[in-house]
């Protein structure tokens, strides 16, 4: 599993080289990929499995939004990288929080929503699953993204 999710991961990474419709086309694929996994790992059937694959998809889409404006925190903090200026640095750290309470409130909600269709153990069992996606996703970036370096002292006048 976890190289299917460093799959994922360099693909959305990548994804920023492409044009709109390949990347559209790469990151469907890795998301009916994901489902795939998730369904054949959840163990659910008839009724109960179409109710949670309803719910899964509108989660996914939903987190997809999430998880679009994150890597654009990232794309922004790689164009700054050099010159990364405590304003800016402030700025992306600010996004950055509000992106992940926004995914905390969204698992919050989905939870909730999961429980009417699904057992308590269930429910946890998913948290689990999409956790372990979360981690592997995270350790890519933090693996490929650079720490941020300390601004560069200037150079003082001469008195």
């Amino acid at each position: 599993m976890k190289k299917w999710i460093t799959a994922i991961t360099l693909a959305a990474v990548a994804a920023f080289a492409l044009p709109n419709d390949e990347v559209q086309l790469v990151m469907i694929s890795k998301m009916a990929q994901k489902k795939a996994i998730v369904l054949a790992t959840m163990n659910l059937e008839g009724k109960k499995k179409e109710a949670f694959g309803k719910l899964y998809d509108e989660y996914q889409d939903k987190m997809a939004k999430v998880l679009g404006d994150k890597l654009g925190v990232i794309v922004q903090y790689a164009k700054n990288y050099e010159k990364l200026d405590d304003k800016t640095a402030n700025t992306l750290m600010h996004k950055w929080f509000r992106i992940k309470e926004d995914a905390l409130a969204l698992q919050k909600e989905y939870a909730k929503k999961f429980g009417k269709v699904l057992s308590p153990a269930e429910v946890i069992r998913y948290m689990q699953i999409e956790n372990r996606f979360h981690i592997l996703r995270e350790a890519e970036i933090a693996e490929l993204v650079p720490l941020a370096q300390p601004p560069r002292a200037l150079p003082q006048p001469a008195k």
